[in-house]
């Protein structure tokens, strides 16, 4: 046999081998590409959401101190709610961008955010409200005292369990839906969230779950009552809320009012299950 035929065939060897392990290779790619893409969009969400979360826990923030030199006014708490929310919804850095955030922050929070005040309490009202001092529109108006706290007596009221000084503490709660917009990660979150259908070809990806032409919300085991869409409205929009909620306490700096917490012109109300 001739000697000089040996690296020609170690060279085809060679070139087997690696057109082999090239092809190895693009398979397990064509794999992993798909998982690796859907991960990376989850960072983008999982990002978008801390921002949402940090800027609600300010915004919150900002509705009770504004609830709190209101006499717990629930239209002035909406306002600094939306003030607080504004910078989600900025698209331009100039004048009328800013002014279109805040008035699409506005909107968004009459319809997408819920504000309960979890204290002054029925109980705390009940126990200090008092007749005010100052007269609006010629009837007095039931208000839990607030001047010269530190004189005043600290004997606990007897519904409330509380005393006057704790009574003047103004606390809420903002359930706020934010609309997830990152493809594909919206809908896979919440429909885990609100424990849609199967994790699986008849839940997320091509189809809706089987019982959704009996209930067009998808039959949800978890559902959120604030936050919640149709499966055909969110496949059409691409929007897909996730309910996130912060809560702020702030010393009232102003007498609480039942009647200024209840002062919207038009409550929103839980969709109807």
């Amino acid at each position: 046999m001739n000697l000089l035929q040996f690296p020609r065939r170690a060279r085809a060897i060679r070139i087997r081998v690696t057109g082999r392990q090239r092809g190895q290779s693009m398979a397990e790619f064509l794999i992993v590409a798909p998982l690796l893409l859907f991960f990376c969009l989850a960072t983008v969400q999982f990002v978008l959401l801390y921002q949402a979360k940090s800027t609600l826990d300010v915004a919150t923030l900002e509705a009770a101190r504004a609830g709190a030199v209101a006499h717990g006014s629930m239209t002035a708490m909406q306002d600094g709610l939306a003030r607080g929310l504004a910078p989600l919804y900025a698209r331009h850095a100039s004048a009328d961008g800013a002014q279109a955030a805040l008035l699409n922050a506005q909107t968004d929070v009459k319809t997408t955010s819920h504000v309960t005040i979890i204290s002054p309490t029925a109980d705390m009202v009940s126990d200090f409200a008092q007749a005010g001092s100052f007269a609006t529109q010629g009837a007095a108006v039931a208000e839990i005292p607030n001047d010269t706290l530190i004189y005043r007596n600290t004997v606990t009221g007897p519904r409330s369990g509380v005393n006057i000084q704790d009574a003047n503490l103004l606390k809420i709660r903002v359930h706020y839906c934010y609309d997830m917009y990152v493809p594909l990660v919206n809908k896979v979150l919440y429909y885990a969230v609100n424990v849609i259908g199967n994790i699986g070809p008849d839940g997320i990806l091509p189809r809706e779950p089987a019982d959704a032409g009996e209930d067009p919300y998808g039959d949800p085991q978890q559902p959120d009552t604030w936050c919640r869409t149709q499966l055909a409205d969110g496949v059409a929009t691409g929007k897909w809320p996730l309910a996130l909620e912060s809560e702020a306490l702030v010393r009232m700096q102003s007498s609480f009012r039942p009647s200024a917490a209840n002062d919207l012109t038009t409550t929103r109300s839980a969709p109807a299950p």
